[in-house]
């Protein structure tokens, strides 16, 4: 018989069934029953939460997927009882127009920039970068001085002298 029950006049007095998984014991019929279950939650889903009945809440640290808060991590994994941030968030657009770089709070953030650039067009020099992307910069001049030849200028390759 667990302490503090002695008949049935006890019923509904509180009593300890000497197990710590169990909280507000209670007597009914001369025996301490057990009350609600102990609860075993510290918050952290870096531990697995259990009970054992001598010693009470343990909290066992994992190796659980995780969320360390940084928008700039990936595979974050528990560690030692707390999240561990994984590698390092790749934040490449391949824009040659913005620069790349990660906010923890927001995660990638590609700013336009006003850098030089190419347009792949052979026609043009200068070209730099507008609004994010390559804008052309001015027409290459294709005058070879020759009044015999018609000078033109083709985007992929180039400036070109044809003979009248």
């Amino acid at each position: 018989m667990a302490k503090g029950c002695t008949s049935s006049l006890n019923d509904g007095a509180a009593c300890s069934d000497s197990n710590a998984c169990s909280t507000d014991d209670t007597c009914k019929g001369g025996i301490c029953m057990p009350g609600a279950p102990t609860a075993c939650d510290d918050n952290n889903a870096c531990t697995t939460d259990s009970c054992t009945p001598k010693s009470g809440c343990v909290f066992a640290n994992n190796t659980a997927v995780c969320n360390d808060g940084d928008a700039c991590t990936t595979g974050d994994t528990c560690k030692g009882g707390a999240c561990s941030g994984g590698g390092k968030l790749a934040c490449q657009d391949g824009n040659v127009c913005t620069d790349d770089s990660c906010d923890a709070t927001s995660g990638c953030v590609f700013a336009k920039n006003t850098a030089a650039c190419t347009d792949n067009n052979a026609c043009t020099n200068g070209d730099q970068c507008t609004d994010g992307a390559c804008s052309p910069g001015t027409a290459v001049d294709c005058d070879d001085g020759n009044p015999c030849t018609t000078d033109s200028c083709k985007p992929k390759s180039g400036c070109r002298s044809e003979e009248h």
